[in-house]
């Protein structure tokens, strides 16, 4: 390949298909020859370089590049790793051809350190050989970096088991794969994009076919994660892309693990039971199936509940209250509840890991009255920043259509209507600027109404609720 045709391949590279191809050179250096050698690396050995001012330089840009020549083998599958301070992009070209490329904000796997890493895999479509050509990011991109390109083990078939790791290539298809489990327990299964704009979709199925779980984004990025308690047997596991089945083409990584369960450190029940409403947190796991417990209170309390959980996203609900996420791995419940006992439910759809559960209880000073609305009504009330929620009866006494409105001055006003506990209806700003409205056929009977705050509240605020038939 002459220097002039492998510029134009890597300019095409850089500017992502922008349709300008620059000429690279070397600094102070005149390309006279019709053919350029670069360094020669060898597989599975380091190689250190630099960009700096004297590096290949595309004309068209201003990037500097270093090129690296290797030898590969018909559809052998290597993978490039670029680590350093340099945020590296990487081009593979070969006859003239670019093969693939990635950059270090589409593919870099630590880049908020000074040790980043830029990772690419690909599959020789031939034998020959192949130009790597490591580059900055832009015109002031300059440092050392260490390259190392590994030839990988492709999937020849196998079934899979608790700790298999692989590389494979898919091409534009989904590939599936045949999966053991000799033991009962926890496993996780990650499906990693090693290819720009690749979004994975791992499918998990029982061994007929029937699908058991699926993951797009649980993973970090747009990568699949799925947490699962699975039982021994054999299952197929699906790896796509939730784009499309006919997008998922490159490379990907897909590993399996088992993880370890201390039964000592699991304090509550797999299938639920009374959780304590001492402050304390306990651990339990989940296992792909919602958990009811049951919490006990002699006298009124401001309950909160608090779920933490990083391997799967869990839900919960206590009678008519539903949690809110108050960090990334936290679920909140706050509300107001009269003595008895009271049903909390935990579910994190097909879903399993770990987690701690803690319910608290603050004494009331008065016991709060129990508030009943009726059509043709306009009430004030006063939102406390103790609880997520207001709690109303609402009583229909004849069909028809209803509208429902919640206005305030100084909130973004939120409603929740259930029946039985069951949410059939909610809304955000339909009432125009910040406030809630909810128009719906309502039959006669109970319902239960939740006027909150589409954002959590520092100070109690007041509002206004309005129903009509309309």
């Amino acid at each position: 390949m002459t220097i002039k045709t492998l510029s134009a391949a890597i300019g095409g590279a850089l500017l992502a298909g922008a349709g300008v191809y620059g000429y690279l050179h070397y600094a102070d250096t005149p390309s006279t020859s019709t053919t350029t050698h670069y360094p020669a690396l060898q597989l599975n050995q380091k190689q250190a370089g630099e960009i700096t001012s004297q590096s290949l330089l595309n004309l068209s840009n201003g990037v500097r590049s270093a090129v690296y020549d290797i030898q590969l083998e018909a559809n052998q599958l290597v993978k490039v790793e670029v680590k350093g301070p340099l945020r590296a992009q990487i081009s593979v070209l070969h006859q003239d051809q670019l093969v693939e490329r990635v950059s270090a904000d589409e593919a870099c796997l630590a880049c908020s350190t000074d040790q980043a890493t830029t990772a690419l895999l690909f599959k020789a479509p031939s034998a020959g050989t192949y130009h790597i050509a490591v580059s900055g990011q832009d015109t002031a991109s300059f440092g050392p970096f260490s390259l190392r390109v590994s030839e990988l083990q492709q999937f020849a078939g196998d079934t899979l088991t608790a700790e298999s790791d692989l590389y494979d290539w898919a091409q534009g298809a989904p590939v599936a794969y045949p999966l053991h489990i000799a033991t009962d327990g926890l496993y996780v299964m990650d499906l990693k994009a090693m290819a720009p704009n690749l979004d994975p979709l791992l499918i998990l199925k029982a061994s007929d076919g029937t699908e058991i779980a699926q993951d797009d984004d649980g993973g970090e990025q747009l990568n699949a994660r799925l947490s699962r308690y699975l039982t021994r047997g054999d299952y197929q596991l699906l790896a796509t892309s939730a784009t499309g089945d006919n997008q998922f083409a490159g490379g990907f990584a897909l590993r399996i693990q088992q993880q370890e369960l201390n039964p000592e450190l699991i304090q509550l029940n797999r299938d639920g039971g009374e959780l304590p409403v001492d402050g304390q947190r306990r651990s339990g796991l989940y296992s792909n199936q919602p958990i009811p417990f049951s919490l006990h209170l002699n006298a009124p309390q401001i309950v909160t509940v608090q779920l933490h959980s990083s391997a799967f996203i869990g839900r919960l609900q206590l009678g008519p209250y539903r949690s809110r996420s108050t960090q990334n791995t936290t679920q909140q419940i706050r509300a107001y509840l009269p003595a008895g006992t009271h049903t909390l439910e935990l579910d994190g759809d097909n879903q399993s890991g770990l987690y701690e559960l803690s319910a608290s209880g603050e004494t009331v000073s008065q016991v709060l009255p129990h508030k009943t609305l009726r059509p043709n009504q306009t009430t004030t009330h006063r939102l406390s920043a103790n609880l997520d929620a207001d709690l109303f009866t609402l009583v229909i006494a004849e069909a028809g259509q209803y509208v429902i409105e919640m206005d305030a001055e100084r909130f973004d006003t939120y409603l929740q209507l259930l029946q039985n506990n069951q949410l059939i209806a909610e809304d955000d700003d339909s009432g125009g600027d910040l406030n809630a409205a909810l128009a719906i056929w309502l039959e006669p009977g109970e319902y239960q109404l939740l006027a909150t705050s589409f954002d959590s509240q520092s100070q109690a605020q007041s509002y206004q609720i309005r129903i009509y038939e309309d």
